[in-house]
C-alpha cells in the first residue's frame, strides 16, 4: 500500500502540523505501509529528496506570488505526475488546493484531508471557507482536528481528532510560581492574554517555547528560546499556556496545569468544544492526566486507517 502525503511544511520545520504528520507515517511505515511526503522546500540547505526513518521526502521549492505560485505549484505537480500515479491513496493535509486539477486528472484515487486548522484570520474570509468546504465536497473523507472546524467552516467530519502525545517515562517535582508557554508568538494563539496575565504578576519565572512576532514583548517576562523541544521546561512546569491542541495535551501528560486564551469567537470555540474544556484552569489534573495518556500517536495512526477502510 502506497501513500502519498501532501503537507505545505514538514520536518525538520517545526510545528503543529509537521508532528502531526511525522508521527502518523513513522507509525504507518511499521504497519508495513509505504509513505512519500511531497512538501516545501523551505530552506535552500534542505536536500530535494531524503529518505528519513523509512519515509521517502520531496521537497520542492515555488514562488511566493499570489496566483502564480499556485500555478507553478500545480505545473510541478502535474510534471511528477507518477507520484501520484504510483500510489494507492493521496491525503491533503490542509493543501487541498495544491491536488485540486489531478482530483479531475485521476477522478477514480481515493483523496482525503485532513483540515488541521484556522488561518489566523478573525472574520473568517469567505474565501477560506469555499476553499475549505470545496476541498471536503471533493474529497473521499476527512479528518478535522478540533469540532471548531465543523462549526465554523460548515463542514461534515468523518473523523474529529484532537492530536496526540507520548507520556514521559518520569515526572519531576514541580517548581513554584514556574510557567512556560509552547507555540507561536504570535496574537492569534492567544499569547496577549498570557502577556497581559504576567504583566500584574512579577514573581513568575517563565520560558517560552516558540518565536514570532511577538518575540521582543515576551522577552520583558522571562527567557524566549525559540523553537525548541518543549518537554524539559514541562517536567518542572507548573502551568503551561498552550498555544494549541497538541501542547495542550503534552501539557495534561505532564501534568501542568493547563492555561489557554482567545480574542474572539473562533478561538473560543477551538477550547471550549474540546473534550478537555472541564479541564483549562483546573487543579483536578489526574482525570485530565488519564483522558490524555489515551490520546496516542498510535490510536491516531489507526484513526486514518479507519478512514481509509484498511
Amino acid at each position: 500500500m502506497r501513500i502519498l502525503f501532501l503537507a505545505r511544511l514538514y520536518i525538520p520545520h517545526f510545528g503543529g502540523v509537521e508532528r502531526h504528520v511525522y508521527e502518523v507515517g513513522k507509525r504507518l511505515k511499521l504497519k508495513g505501509k509505504s509513505i512519500t511526503i511531497l512538501t516545501e522546500k523551505y530552506d535552500k540547505e534542505l536536500r530535494n529528496e531524503e529518505i528519513k526513518d523509512g519515509i521517502k521526502v520531496i521537497r520542492f521549492s515555488y514562488p511566493k506570488i499570489r496566483f502564480f505560485g499556485l500555478l507553478y505549484i500545480w505545473f510541478w505537480i502535474f510534471k511528477n505526475r507518477k507520484l501520484i500515479e504510483e500510489s494507492d491513496i493521496v491525503h491533503c493535509h490542509d493543501v487541498f488546493i495544491w491536488y485540486l486539477p489531478f482530483r479531475y486528472l485521476f477522478t477514480n484515487k481515493p483523496v482525503y484531508t485532513t483540515f488541521h486548522g484556522w488561518e489566523g484570520v478573525y472574520p473568517i474570509p469567505w474565501k477560506n471557507i469555499f476553499i475549505k468546504r470545496m476541498a471536503a465536497k471533493l474529497s473521499t473523507g476527512n479528518i478535522c482536528v478540533g469540532h471548531y472546524v465543523e462549526k465554523h467552516y460548515g463542514i461534515k467530519a468523518d473523523f474529529v481528532t484532537y492530536g496526540a502525545a507520548e507520556t514521559p517515562k518520569k515526572i519531576g517535582p514541580k517548581v513554584k510560581n514556574y510557567y512556560v508557554f509552547v507555540g507561536r508568538l504570535e496574537k492569534d494563539t492567544g499569547l496577549p492574554v498570557f502577556l497581559k496575565f504576567l504583566s500584574k504578576r512579577k514573581k513568575l519565572k517563565v520560558d517560552f517555547c516558540g518565536d514570532g512576532s511577538l518575540r521582543e514583548k515576551c522577552e520583558k517576562y522571562g527567557k524566549v528560546h525559540g523553537f525548541v523541544d518543549p518537554n524539559p521546561f514541562l517536567i518542572k512546569a507548573l502551568v503551561c499556556f498552550a498555544s494549541g491542541y497538541l501542547s495542550a495535551l503534552e501539557a495534561f501528560v505532564f501534568r501542568c496545569k493547563l492555561m489557554v486564551g482567545w480574542s474572539n469567537q473562533l478561538k473560543k470555540d477551538y477550547w471550549k468544544l474540546s473534550p478537555f474544556a472541564r479541564w483549562i484552569n483546573s487543579d483536578n489534573l489526574d482525570k485530565a492526566f488519564e483522558w490524555a495518556k489515551l490520546q496516542t500517536w498510535e490510536n491516531l495512526t489507526n484513526q486514518y486507517l479507519k478512514l481509509w477502510k484498511l
